[in-house]
């Protein structure tokens, strides 16, 4: 698990020496839980990468090749454990599924726009990230 967090860091970093613009972000809160879906740019014929954040803790970072039909499975383990407060709800697994859909516009992508739900929560609706 931490070298997956050292890889996806190292990926963010090198990322942002390479970022054409600024990161757009947008936050909406769900639950009493702040969630973040944000796009980070790539320069001229370079990848953007979609990142989702809850509670400003890094849920997951891709490349906007992956980030159309996105599905995350969590198994919650039996006694005392540290959850996100949008896991517990009352199974024994929960998801986190939807995507970054890319819009076309006369043969040219123009946009992609966001929807995720965790378990039974809409937490990024209609999210819309413009070129």
């Amino acid at each position: 698990m931490k070298n997956i967090a050292l890889s996806i860091g190292f990926l963010c970093a090198s990322f942002f020496v390479q970022a054409a613009e600024p990161p757009q972000c947008r936050q909406q809160t769900v639950e009493n839980s702040v969630i973040e879906m944000c796009l980070l740019p790539g320069a001229a014929f370079q990848h953007d990468l979609y990142t989702l954040k809850a509670d400003k803790v890094m849920i997951f970072a891709l490349v906007d090749d992956y980030s159309e039909n996105v599905q995350l499975d969590h198994v919650i383990p039996e006694g005392l454990t540290i959850e996100f407060p949008l896991s517990k709800q009352g199974g024994k697994s929960v998801t986190i599924k939807g995507g970054c859909v890319p819009e076309s516009k006369e043969g040219a992508e123009v946009a992609r726009v966001c929807n995720f739900h965790w378990g039974k929560h809409h937490i990024v609706k209609d999210v819309r990230f413009e070129f």
